[in-house]
Order: structure tokens, then C-alpha cells, then sequence
């Protein structure tokens, strides 16, 4: 192995900044960063590429995000988090939200328009 390594150097901008989103789920205030951001979540990074790189998700890769942006309120918002989990319908307060926090980050919201809610599997 060689005993070099080459410096890793970034060029950064503040071009790419955006305002914070405010919403109010619940009737909690929520002050989350915009996903359009450079200072997106790291937590966040792999969903954020995926709803860049796509004007629909599938069901499967809308679950996968969903389940990312509940882990996020998990580590990063218990109180919001803690309110789902005894709130009737949490599925579609989160959707909601998500929609919501993606339409004010100028994401476009057809991103999600898959349901989050219905039955995703047949009856036998």
C-alpha cells in the first residue's frame, strides 16, 4: 500500500442555499431544512437523489422513502415522531407531511402520488 494519500478539497457555495420549511403538523411547528438544499440531511441524502432523479416514484420507492423520512423523525424529532405513533391515520399525517415538506423545498409533488395508504396486496 502506498503511504500517499491525496487531500480531498470541496468548492463551496452558498449558491445553492435555500430557506428552512415551516410547517405545522398536529399543531406542532415544525422547522425542517429544505430538501433542495446542499445542507440536506445526510440522512436524508439517498432520498433526495432518488426524488431528483424521478417525476414518479413506484409503490416500492415510495415506501422506501417514506420509511427514510420516519427514521429521519425518529433520530431527529422524537416530539413529532411520538405524536404520529398515537395520532389515528399516522400513515397519512406522514405522507402529508413528507408531500408537504417536499412542495415547500420546490420539489415537485408528483413525486409521491402513489398512495401511501391503500392495501398494497391482494385478498386470497
Amino acid at each position: 500500500m502506498s503511504d500517499k494519500y491525496a487531500k480531498v478539497d470541496i468548492d463551496i457555495t452558498d449558491d445553492d442555499q435555500y430557506e428552512d420549511v415551516h410547517l405545522d403538523v398536529l399543531g406542532m411547528k415544525l422547522d425542517l431544512p429544505n430538501l433542495n438544499s446542499s445542507n440536506m440531511p445526510i440522512e436524508l441524502i439517498n432520498v433526495g437523489l432518488l426524488l431528483r432523479s424521478k417525476p414518479v416514484l413506484s409503490d416500492e420507492e415510495t415506501s422506501a422513502a417514506m420509511s427514510a423520512f420516519l427514521a429521519y423523525f425518529q433520530a431527529m424529532r422524537p416530539d413529532f415522531w411520538n405524536k404520529l405513533r398515537v395520532t389515528d391515520h399516522a400513515m397519512e399525517w406522514l405522507a402529508g407531511t413528507v408531500k408537504s415538506w417536499a412542495t415547500e423545498s420546490g420539489i415537485d409533488p408528483k413525486a409521491f402520488s402513489s398512495s401511501t395508504s391503500g392495501r398494497t396486496t391482494v385478498a386470497r
